[in-house]
């Protein structure tokens, strides 16, 4: 870990990643990333039931550090680079993909680029109202990363998704909302305070019944039906089985 990316541990169910390089706009360097890679692998080993992700700064993010890139391009490693820096990225995503752990992300200003990874890994999206959401690759003659362009189909349309990508329209808060891309928008200065709410909320959920909502969405995609019906009838097994869902079920009869 790192100065400008920090883990907190702000209870034994709750973490939150912050993303602090404000200067820069949280522009993500090897280090960064690296880091990332780092803090996802603690957080595998000991998952907390809920992950909130935000940043300093006036932005979210812009994706990778276009200065690294310049100076790999000069000492003439732009490979090596490119390899070992998306290689922690890929670490990153795929073990925050891999959470059962609920993930709520805070986002605002320009976000951009891989950043995007960060953002759309997390099951519920909120934005500031001074949102600029552009995806800039073409511009910069790069190409996806950060599971963009696996995520990105799944929220949208493949039409909007290659918009998207190949024209770089910069949607607004309201824009990303209406194409599926965050699920609310929030005033700026709230926005630390609506993840908070989220987190709340989340934590009052049963944690078997928090893990099961989770597991069973990711996984939909990919399952027949008949054997999503048996995870569906297993999950309820075992939730049926905590004492949270005796007292609710008593409470609830009165």
């Amino acid at each position: 870990m790192t100065e400008t990316i920090r883990l907190e541990r702000l209870s034994d169910d709750h973490a939150r990643l912050t993303l602090a390089r404000p200067a820069r706009n949280n522009a993500l360097r090897m280090e960064e990333l690296k880091a990332l890679s780092e803090i996802t692998t603690l957080l595998l080993k000991q998952p907390p039931r809920v992950l909130s992700i935000v940043a300093e700064g006036s932005s979210f993010g812009v994706g990778g550090d276009i200065q690294s890139f310049g100076e790999a391009l000069e000492q003439g490693v732009m490979n090596d680079w490119l390899s070992e820096a998306i290689g922690y990225f890929n670490v990153a995503i795929s073990g925050l993909r891999a959470l059962d752990t609920a993930i709520v992300a805070g986002i605002h200003g320009p976000v951009a680029g891989g950043t995007l990874g960060l953002v759309w890994v997390s099951d519920h999206v909120i934005a500031a109202d001074n949102l600029k959401l552009n995806l800039a690759y073409a511009k910069l003659g790069g190409s996806p990363d950060g599971g963009t362009s696996w995520f990105l189909p799944r929220l949208v349309n493949p039409l909007r998704a290659f918009e998207l990508f190949t024209l770089t329209p910069t949607l607004n808060a309201e824009q990303a909302c209406s194409w599926g891309l965050v699920n609310k928008v929030v005033p700026a200065k709230v926005l630390l305070t609506a993840v908070e709410d989220v987190v709340n909320q989340w934590l009052a959920v049963p944690p078997e019944s928090l893990k099961n909502f989770k597991r069973l969405l990711r996984t939909s995609g990919n399952s027949t039906l008949q054997s999503h019906l048996q995870n569906e009838l297993e999950g309820f097994l075992k939730a049926g089985q905590q004492p949270e869902f005796s007292a609710r079920v008593k409470a609830f009869l009165g």
